[in-house]
């Protein structure tokens, strides 16, 4: 498809290996836009939504036919995905395609045009295209959310087994519990996306399960809070040790407030040295933030006395919008991206326009996991992301 986007495994039949061809362009194409600012009308007939025994071959070709009067004469293209749905892309402003639109609601009764066939508008919808040939592709199709686990089933710990747990991660080897993962800038038109920061933070499911067993630490959010400050203040304990202070690098490290504020933290600052300090970037969660503020502002004022980096982070876009603009100031954000995000209208993206920092470059785009994330951050101005689409190269 794009430097971002794993191939789909090969297709057999030749027909099938087209249509892959087919949406591998159209993705390329929704890129060239972003990159571009050219405009672009789609119109997605969703063929795929009509039941087998509703369609017949003369139905694929009447839909053919009324598509012909958008192709000739406004240089629109069709495009035919994996599955059976068919894009049409026109320049705008659009007037052939609404009147082929209203021609194929007349021929297509069964569903109503606003589910069967979806106008977008390139660049500024150029994620939500992408979701499409995502899922005519058959990879994870990020519209939609991914299920909440299910209960366990297990009790919570009790005050005993927390303090137990406790007493365990302060001596505890974490090496097989730590979880690195790159973030990256990735802009427009970049062949490839150049590593900036590794992020670096306990996984706390298996660290849970290794010294709480038979217990669901999540069931009781006041416990669970203190244990991840447990397991934070390990692993700044084992980075505090000379040897791993001068390897860490170019670091991010997610910590709760409180956490910064003990003393393995000022430990393992103290060994980086100005130098080091300068290399490190703290998230902080925007929960704690608005949760303590007055601890908050005494960090940053640390921070900016230090020089150590600030990052806004676990920043949910309906969260985002409680803070002022001005609480961002020489802050970095990181924004958690969502499926939902895809979903919103007009509106709802201005508001959060309205909300993000005026200047992008400080934001890093969490949780890209297709390349219709970094098709949204692209379109906003993003550039530094973080997420397995990456990870994947």
């Amino acid at each position: 498809m794009n430097a971002l986007s794993p191939l789909p495994p090969p297709l057999a039949a030749p027909e099938l290996a087209a249509t892959s061809r087919d949406a591998m362009a159209l993705a390329a194409l929704a890129r060239d836009c972003v990159n571009s600012g050219v405009e672009r009308r789609v119109l997605h007939v969703r063929l795929s939504l009509i039941p087998a025994r509703l369609r017949e071959p003369r139905h694929d070709r009447l839909v053919r036919e009324a598509l012909e009067p958008l192709l000739r004469p406004t240089r629109a293209r069709l495009y035919e995905l994996p599955g059976g749905d068919l894009v049409a892309l026109s320049p705008p402003p659009g007037d052939h395609l609404e009147e082929t639109r209203r021609g194929l609601a007349r021929l297509l009764p069964e569903i109503p045009a606003e589910t069967l066939l979806p106008v977008m508008r390139l660049p500024a919808e150029a994620a939500r295209l992408l979701t499409v040939v995502e899922a005519a592709l058959g990879l994870d199709d990020p519209g939609q959310e991914p299920a909440p686990p299910p209960p366990s089933g297990l009790p919570p710990p009790g005050a005993a087994e927390m303090d137990a747990a406790a007493r365990a991660l302060a001596t505890a080897n974490l090496a097989a519990y730590l979880r690195r993962q790159a973030i990256w800038r990735l802009a427009p038109g970049d062949a490839e996306p150049l590593p900036l920061f590794t992020e670096l933070r306990p996984f706390l499911p298996d660290l849970a399960a290794a010294v709480l067993p038979g217990r669901d630490i999540t069931a009781a959010p006041p416990l669970a809070r203190r244990f991840r400050i447990a397991a934070e203040r390990r692993m700044l304990a084992e980075l505090a040790r000379p040897q791993e202070a001068r390897a860490l690098g170019d670091a991010c490290l997610p910590l709760s407030l409180a956490s910064v504020l003990e003393t393995e933290f000022l430990r393992l600052e103290a060994l980086l040295g100005p130098a080091g300090r300068g290399r490190v970037l703290l998230g902080i969660p925007a929960a704690d933030v608005l949760a303590d503020p007055a601890g908050f502002a005494l960090l940053r004022r640390l921070a900016g006395a230090r020089g150590w980096a600030l990052a806004l982070d676990e920043a949910e876009p309906d969260l985002l919008r409680l803070l002022r603009p001005a609480a961002l100031d020489g802050l970095q954000l990181r924004l958690r991206f969502t499926p939902a995000l895809l979903a919103g209208d007009a509106a709802a993206r201005a508001r959060l326009d309205a909300a993000l920092p005026a200047r992008r470059d400080s934001v890093i785009l969490t949780g890209a996991d297709s390349p219709a994330a970094i098709a949204w951050g692209w379109q906003r101005g993003i550039t530094r992301f973080m997420g397995r689409v990456l990870e994947a190269r």
